[in-house]
């Protein structure tokens, strides 16, 4: 203490107040404070930016279901949707208009359609409330006296719709059409626009084509007569 002594001797020491030592150590504790406070929200505010930010696996892979979940292809906010003419098969060939006119089974081509034991599956008008069915039927005509039809039959349940199906098959090569390559097999849904055709020959040696379709309990059939070659 004699050392420091000596050499604070001759030296005035001015020493603040104690009120201002107070204010000091205050503003010390505020900016400590403030510090802290900043920090703990800068290290909130990057967890909280984490925790919001999307689960890339998952998210991903909602997206995705979302995207590609299929919707009922026959009907669409409740409305039965038979195939605009340019969906139907061969378009590009018989350039399909919708049947505005007389029925196509009023002829003796139009007759043909139901000649391969369609009759049944699809007649000629819509048939509502028969048991454990509702029908619905479209007609096309094309150039060259081509004429198509797609009948719509909606089932109690996908085990009906199924079986049905299979007994459209089974008739059509009773018949004497042939599944033709590439066709889907009998079980598969048709939310893919996965089809069956078959294809054969019919009174007067006109082609008959059919494609058939599936999903859920709707069964698809589409019936296509040749037009008349011109060659």
């Amino acid at each position: 203490m004699a050392e420091v002594e000596e050499l604070l001797d001759g030296v005035v020491v001015r020493l603040p107040a104690a009120e201002e030592i107070r204010r000091r150590g205050q503003r010390r504790r505020a900016r400590r404070r403030a510090g802290t406070a900043a920090l703990c929200a800068a290290v909130l505010m990057a967890a909280g930016a984490w925790v919001l930010l999307p689960v890339g696996t998952d998210r991903k892979h909602e997206r995705g279901a979302v995207a590609t979940a299929p919707d009922n292809p026959f009907r669409e906010d409740g409305v039965v949707r038979a195939l605009p003419a340019e969906e139907v098969p061969l378009y590009d060939t018989w350039h399909w208009k919708e049947n505005e006119g007389r029925p196509v089974d009023s002829d003796a081509r139009g007759d043909l359609l139901n000649w391969a034991g369609l009759s049944t599956f699809c007649p000629v008008t819509p048939q509502a409330g028969a048991v454990g069915r509702v029908g619905y039927s479209q007609e096309y005509r094309g150039t060259r006296d081509a004429v198509a039809r797609q009948c719509l039959v909606e089932y109690d349940d996908v085990a009906t719709a199924r079986e049905q199906l299979r007994t459209v098959h089974t008739g059509l090569e009773a018949d004497g059409l042939r599944r033709t390559p590439g066709s889907a097999p009998d079980d598969v849904r048709g939310d893919r626009g996965a089809t069956a055709a078959w294809a054969g020959t019919v009174p007067g040696g006109h082609t008959l084509r059919v494609f058939t379709r599936r999903w859920e309990s709707w069964v698809s059939v589409v019936e296509i007569l040749d037009g008349t070659d011109t060659s």
